[in-house]
């Protein structure tokens, strides 16, 4: 092999060793978990685009007038995370697979579970709950949870509850039955989680008329 030809190799190899740190520099690693410290929510009107051959797709837009029909009200809630290291990263190898990986992130993942929700109102909903009675019974959940493949998928709120599910991406709390009367409600809702720094939750709802079914 001449001289020439030893050079080359000897410059590309050290041109793809450079690359190969550089990527791993520049890419990762990436926090693997993630913890909750509060919460953000909202209240949308909820809506379903029904698809052939697809799970109906939810919509959420906003609430206009500050008043909906009982089944379109919805309260999304989306947990804060804050993503952390899992496990230590000092001791890297500088492999192809490994750098490849590296600028290839993975979705953080939790440890974190809901424990229970309850939500309350100071107005009576109707005969079977009255003023400060738990509602969960009455709402569904559109579930979003990326690190299980979960998208938009929705269950009976205490059922959802009953599986001890990990923290999810958002959840879409969705009534289902309608209040004897028309008018405003403002919920309070209680979150519960076995969590690593914070165990608890509250926020109340802005006032929305809960409409009847025509």
């Amino acid at each position: 092999m001449n001289q020439k030809v030893k050079l080359i190799l000897t410059g590309s190899l050290f041109l793809f060793i450079i690359g190969l740190a550089s990527c791993e520099s520049d890419c990762g690693p990436f926090p693997n978990k993630f913890k909750i410290t509060g919460l953000d929510w909202y209240n949308y009107k909820a809506t379903f685009s029904d698809f052939e051959d697809y799970d109906p797709i939810l919509n959420l837009s906003a609430i206009e007038n500050d008043s909906v029909v009982f089944n379109e009200y919805s309260i999304l809630i989306v947990p804060i995370q804050e993503t952390y290291f899992a496990q230590n990263f000092n001791n890297r190898k500088y492999k192809l697979i490994t750098t490849a990986y590296a600028c290839s992130p993975l979705i953080p993942e939790t440890d974190e579970k809901i424990d229970s929700i309850v939500i309350k109102s100071t107005k009576d909903f109707n005969e079977n709950y009255p003023s400060g009675s738990d509602l969960a019974a009455l709402f569904d959940v559109v579930v979003r949870d990326l690190s299980n493949n979960i998208y938009d998928k929705k269950f009976s709120l205490k059922d959802y509850l009953g599986t001890n599910p990990s923290i999810p991406n958002e959840l879409a709390l969705i009534l289902r039955e309608q209040p004897d009367l028309e008018t405003d409600f403002e919920f309070l809702v209680q979150y519960y989680q076995e969590g690593i720094d914070n165990d608890y939750f509250e926020f109340t709802t802005n006032k929305i008329v809960i409409q009847r079914d025509i």
